[in-house]
């Protein structure tokens, strides 16, 4: 089911960040789950991640629920940004840090950003052929 009170609040928390300079990114979770926002953020901005999961990590990875977002904010912005998300009513989770040159989750897999890029790139030419 659609939420859409949850949708509206994910929003207007993301707007009000943005103005604020509260972020450095996001990414929605509705297509592909985290796992895609992961990689396509990964190889947007040519940094690599990682990321602890709790539970099940192909539910954690996969899931395309709505009103969720994969966000990276600075260290100097957490508190701020946390803040802004109680009072919009949306949990946030903590998952890992930005850096280095690999995508990382944590007891999944390691792949460096190139081999994600390489691999992301080579996916429509495949099976065009």
């Amino acid at each position: 089911r659609v939420d859409l009170a949850a949708e509206q609040s994910l929003g207007t928390l993301m707007v009000q960040a943005a103005r604020e300079g509260l972020v450095t990114s996001a990414h929605d979770l509705s297509d592909g789950g985290l796992a895609q926002a992961l990689a396509e953020s990964v190889i947007r901005h040519g940094v690599g991640a990682t990321v602890t999961l709790t539970g099940d990590p192909f539910v954690a990875l996969f899931a395309e629920t709505g009103a969720r977002a994969l966000v990276t904010v600075g260290s100097e912005h957490k508190v701020a940004f946390e803040a802004a998300a109680t009072a919009a009513g949306v949990p946030v989770s903590v998952l890992g840090s930005t850096g280095g040159g690999d995508l990382v989750v944590e007891g999944q897999l390691t792949v460096p950003v190139g081999d994600v890029r390489r691999a992301w790139s080579a996916t429509l030419p495949a099976a065009l052929g």
